[in-house]
């Protein structure tokens, strides 16, 4: 994996370097049309915001892979056997009860994230103490995921391995299930792990159909093997040709079609290659094949699909730079009828603003359904409770669901998170369509024949200077703790998006925080069953009404968040093209400025396609950048 991220960092710095070229013909055009922000070392227009942003991204690129399977599968030794490394707990008894995240770190270490939003640095022989069932029996210590940070190479720059929970784990309930089959759907690869001998039975099958239907960006399919079956050719045979049956059988009944490839690994023999430096038998463990293949798809398709989608934003922010200039250049050329176009102009800015409030406006009635969709997500564990509180007949019972009932809440709001941001980015992908027409339709009036105007929803909704605040508080929070991981594993959009107010806050951990003290305080303080039965049903509304309140102001946020930039957005971009007008009626007044200008506005376009085809041709050909003048 190595190879795969110096690759990577080649044709990512080809970028940075071409991002660095367009900021500064930005700033040399800024220069030329005085259009800083006072307080602010960045101005307010969408270039510069989208320039930001794609540095931003390009910078905290990272790439996730997950392993998953039932207990005692070999997930945590071929984790170990992947990296050279033990992260992971091996032993006899099921392991791991919390996903345990590997990241890059100069010196071993490892940080435990608890349910009520506290973290504890721990040392790395001290983890199993909160990742185990053996320790953490349901897990009662309530620990949301565990972090290690270890010194290796392929993970300097990013790229992470979580080892997830066994999903058919008796000491690990349905709720612990659903949040490790949620971490499928952000692994950038998902290495899915069978054993056998003896055979893939109908447990297994229906976690493979669960994994396919899921539609993963890439799953490695790995049959992992005692050595006395993988070192047995008519062994190993037979046992793939039934895996592969049986795989083939669980993809159709999830209704996907394609090739299946199932890769016969001993993670035994693996980890102990690493750990006797045997590259011989790393090569014969089969993890070698393995790590090859998960490496060349990042490479050729995450990594690339990062490297494309960053060229063409570059691109795009020079062709809407390049716009402005060609803006410039019309009103230069016949400086008469500036007046003409001002009243033009007049008349479009004013259509503009009409044509926003409406656009704002229709595309934020969508929220509406979405609030009650996720109100119906955060209410539905108290429906359940509701129904099985009814059942229980001894204190013990209480209080075990009490426990059991603050893992649910936790999941239950996490999901809610995830899918306020999924909606509401479709909300702003929808808006940002038509919002770029209306910018459109102004810019052609002024200047036929410009490109394309472009925004992406970071820089609609994030402005540069809101955007390094954020980055400074990210900094702050890595002081304490150097994890990147969030809550609960799951990445519910970026930072900002999250800032701009599209991602709900931590529903679940605000849930799981009320009924550690709500709930826990009712069964203690009562002996009567019935009593206690009745104050937390009576508790239980409290916290869902608590809960209903936060979801409803977060939501509120959200869509006051979105009118209020997309305004700053208008009105910059008002400012933008009323400066250019000032500035060119100050040079019309001095004919050797107007004829300089206008040899500036030319050099300047050029520049920009310049910048622009840099861009496109930096991630296949990283070793050739054009000069711009």
């Amino acid at each position: 994996m190595a190879e795969f991220l110096d690759s990577f960092d080649v044709e990512r710095d080809a970028l940075l370097s071409s991002l660095a070229q367009v900021e500064e013909v930005w700033s040399r055009f800024q220069e030329r049309r005085a259009l800083e922000v006072e307080g602010t070392a960045e101005t307010d227009s969408l270039i510069a915001g989208e320039l930001a942003h794609v540095r931003r991204d390009l910078e905290s690129t990272e790439f996730t892979v997950g392993i998953f399977g039932l207990i005692k599968r070999g997930k945590s030794t071929l984790l170990n056997g992947l990296i050279g490394r033990e992260v992971s707990s091996m032993h006899v008894t099921p392991e791991t009860a919390v996903p345990v995240y590997v990241s890059y770190g100069d010196d071993p270490e490892a940080v435990v994230h608890f349910a009520d939003g506290s973290v504890k640095h721990v040392a790395v022989e001290d983890v199993h103490a909160y990742t185990s069932q053996k320790s953490n029996p349901q897990n009662k210590l309530g620990v949301t995921f565990v972090e290690q940070q270890v010194p290796v190479g392929f993970l300097r720059n990013g790229t992470r391995l979580i080892d997830t929970p066994g999903l058919d784990d008796a000491e690990a309930d349905e709720v612990y299930t659903e949040r490790t089959l949620q971490e499928l759907d952000i692994v950038d690869a998902g290495v899915v792990l069978f054993l056998s001998p003896p055979t893939v039975g109908a447990t297994e099958l229906g976690f493979l159909e669960q994994v396919v239907a899921r539609d993963l960006k890439k799953t490695f399919l790995v049959c992992n093997m005692y050595p006395q079956h993988f070192h047995d050719p008519d062994t190993r045979n037979a046992v793939l040709e039934y895996v592969g049956m049986r795989i083939v059988e669980a993809s159709r009944n999830a209704g996907r079609t394609g090739e299946v490839r199932v890769y016969p690994v001993c993670a035994l023999e693996a980890w102990q290659a690493r750990k006797n430096d045997d590259i011989d038998q790393w090569k014969r463990s089969g993890a070698d094949r393995l790590l090859r293949d998960i490496e060349n798809y990042l490479s050729d398709h995450a990594g690339q699909e990062v490297l494309d989608q960053a060229a063409e934003r570059i691109a795009r922010a020079a062709e809407m730079a390049k716009a402005e200039v060609q803006v410039r250049q019309q009103l230069l050329e016949d400086p008469e009828k500036l007046q003409d176009f001002r009243r033009q102009l007049d008349d479009n800015i004013l259509d503009l603003e009409r044509r926003f409030d409406n656009a704002v406006s229709l595309a934020l009635t969508e929220v509406a359904p979405l609030r009650i969709r996720i109100r119906g997500l955060v209410l539905q564990p108290f429906t359940r409770a509701k129904q099985e509180l009814a059942g229980l007949e001894t204190i013990e019972e209480l209080e075990q669901f009490s426990s059991r009932f603050r893992r649910q809440l936790e999941v239950a709001g996490e999901l809610a998170s995830r899918q306020f941001s999924e909606g509401f980015a479709q909300v702003v992908a929808r808006l940002q369509n038509q919002l770029q027409e209306r910018f459109q339709a102004v810019m052609t009036d002024l200047a036929p024949n410009l490109p394309q105007v472009r925004l992406s929803p970071n820089a609609l909704l994030v402005t540069p200077d809101q955007l390094q605040q954020l980055e400074a508080a990210q900094r702050r929070s890595q002081q304490t703790s150097r994890t990147s991981a969030v809550v609960g594993g799951l990445s519910g959009g970026s930072l900002a998006f999250a800032a701009a107010g599209a991602m709900l806050g931590p529903l679940g951990l605000l849930g799981g925080a009320l009924v550690g003290w709500k709930l826990a305080s009712q069964v203690a303080g009562h002996r009567s069953l019935e009593q206690a039965r009745e104050a937390i049903a009576a508790r239980l509304d409290e916290i869902a009404a608590a809960l209903l309140r936060d979801v409803d102001q977060q939501v509120e946020g959200a869509v006051d968040t979105v009118r209020s930039a997309v305004d700053r957005r208008r009105r910059a971009f008002a400012a933008d093209l009323y400066q250019q007008f000032e500035v060119v009626q100050s040079i019309s007044e001095h004919p050797e400025a107007l004829v300089a200008q206008r040899r500036d506005a030319a050099r300047f376009v050029e520049a920009f396609e310049a910048c622009a085809a840099d861009a496109r041709s930096a991630v296949t050909d990283p070793g050739t950048l054009a000069a711009v003048g």
